[in-house]
């Protein structure tokens, strides 16, 4: 894999800039957000004992932002992307403030699709009818957007997990693009790297600071939108799996939740479903295992290492060998489920 001189000198200017900045800011973030009294509060359906400053987000955006206007010109979904993400951020910045409904944040979010939609962001998806091509694309475009922030948002309920496991997913953007000789978006995704990890010096447990919905709507609009637009792969259905996989386990996650919580009554509609906060994600499960929060989002992050890896393979694999991956993939999740399904037998949290 040959990387040009120049590339490699941006991608480490990019790095060594987004974690600096990130870092600083971060840093700087948790003194302001005390004084403003922008604190996530403990409850009993969280696991953190003590108030902790949210809104995050905001240091992993800007650490992000500032690489890119240093070493590139920001045009055509490039710029969709930077916008888009700046509105996305502001959208969580409300929330973390002054707790917006629901129904706001996705109206919203559905109107930033169409918004992201006039720079070429969206789906290309290869069994629509070609009449009503334009219409199934930008649904399937709003569906993943939205699906995506809510997903990032709902596991992000212990130290360092969304940050991480959304690290991992930049780097797996990071090795296609490095090996399809996508340089642009190599730089957004190391970029991305360098301001998670930046964060996660503050984030790891015990945390310092919480990303907040600023930051997970942040990040799920960014990933979503970075994995619509890079070229993961000549064949069409495998350039859709590629970034699914890849940021499977929070919508996995989500999945199960809300289809756990309507089938015990915990909860009456979908909408409740979503928006509920409880300690039925796989983390708190993990816990309920005896492992500690460190140990649960260290084999969070292993897993999501194992099915990232599967997921890039198959760019370079044929039909069958295509298959056994996703079966592979597939068979990691019935035993992830498996294990979430009976956690009940082992300590709580």
């Amino acid at each position: 894999m040959y990387i040009p001189h120049i590339w490699l000198e941006r991608y480490s200017m990019a790095l060594a800039v987004s974690f600096t900045v990130s870092c600083a800011l971060t840093f700087v973030s948790i003194r302001v957000l005390k004084k403003l009294k922008i604190m996530d509060e403990p409850d009993p359906r969280k696991i953190h004992k003590k108030p902790i400053p949210r809104m995050g987000g905001i240091a992993i955006y800007v650490g992000f932002l500032i690489p890119m206007f240093l070493k590139m010109d920001i045009s055509g979904p490039q710029e969709g992307i930077m916008i888009g993400s700046a509105i996305a951020l502001m959208i969580g910045v409300f929330d973390d403030i002054w707790h917006v409904p629901a129904t706001f944040k996705l109206i919203s979010l559905f109107l930033l699709t169409l918004l992201i939609w006039r720079f070429g962001i969206v789906t290309d998806f290869p069994l629509a009818p070609e009449k009503y091509r334009d219409t199934v694309n930008i649904v399937i475009t709003m569906l993943w957007l939205t699906g995506l922030c809510s997903a990032i948002n709902a596991i992000d309920h212990m130290d360092g997990l969304a940050a991480g496991l959304s690290a991992i997913a930049s780097f797996s953007y990071l090795a296609v693009s490095l090996q399809s000789g996508q340089w642009i978006w190599g730089l957004m995704s190391i970029s991305m790297i360098g301001s998670l990890l930046g964060f996660l010096v503050f984030n790891w447990h015990p945390a310092k600071i919480f990303m907040g919905d600023s930051g997970s709507f942040f990040l799920g609009f960014s990933l979503g939108a970075i994995g619509i637009m890079g070229g993961w792969s000549r064949n069409p259905i495998k350039s859709a799996i590629i970034p699914f996989a890849v940021l499977s386990i929070p919508i996995m996650d989500l999945l199960y939740v809300i289809v756990t919580r309507r089938l015990t009554g915990i909860t009456k509609s979908l909408k409740e479903s979503i928006t509920y906060c409880g300690k039925d994600h796989i983390g708190h499960r993990f816990c309920r295992f005896g492992f500690t929060q460190v140990k649960s989002v260290r084999i969070i992050y292993l897993v999501s290492m194992t099915i990232s890896i599967s997921a890039l393979l198959i760019r370079y694999t044929g039909e069958l060998e295509s298959f056994l991956l996703l079966f592979q993939i597939l068979m990691i999740y019935i035993i992830i489920f498996i294990l979430m399904r009976h956690p009940e037998q082992h300590n709580s949290i």
